[in-house]
């Protein structure tokens, strides 16, 4: 009875964790990056991210343009989150998005990478 009762708690703890890990929907952070509808013209940025910050601090497109961001972390581990779109990609990723609303988005690391993590931002401006 015991070893069933270790094995089923085994069982749910270990579908707990999993379910821990799962990323939000309509989330991208790594892997496979799902394809994206392009409905514009593809705009591409590489941003480099280290410890003393982005070497791009910001990103201007229209409104409508797909938009691609591959990040490389040269130093640390660090990511770019885009705020009020929900996007995130880790160093060494990608992500593809339709730029479909317009304004000012701060993005920022999302990893606490150090002492500087509070000056890594930039902004995304879509026309």
């Amino acid at each position: 009875m015991n070893y069933r009762l270790g094995a089923v708690v085994c069982l749910l703890g270990g579908l707990l964790l999993l379910s821990a890990c799962a990323d939000a929907p309509g989330r991208y952070i790594g892997g496979a990056e799902p394809a994206a509808e392009a409905k514009g013209p593809v705009q591409s940025f590489t941003v480099h991210a280290s410890s003393s910050g982005y070497d791009l601090t910001e990103i201007k497109v229209k409104r409508g343009d797909t938009v691609r961001i591959a990040l490389k972390n040269t130093q640390g581990m660090h990511s770019l989150k885009i705020k009020g779109y929900n996007k995130e990609v880790r160093g060494g990723k990608s992500i593809t998005f339709t730029a479909d609303q317009a304004g000012s988005f701060e993005f920022s690391c999302n990893i606490s990478c150090g002492k500087n993590h509070k000056v890594m931002k930039g902004v995304l401006i879509v026309k």
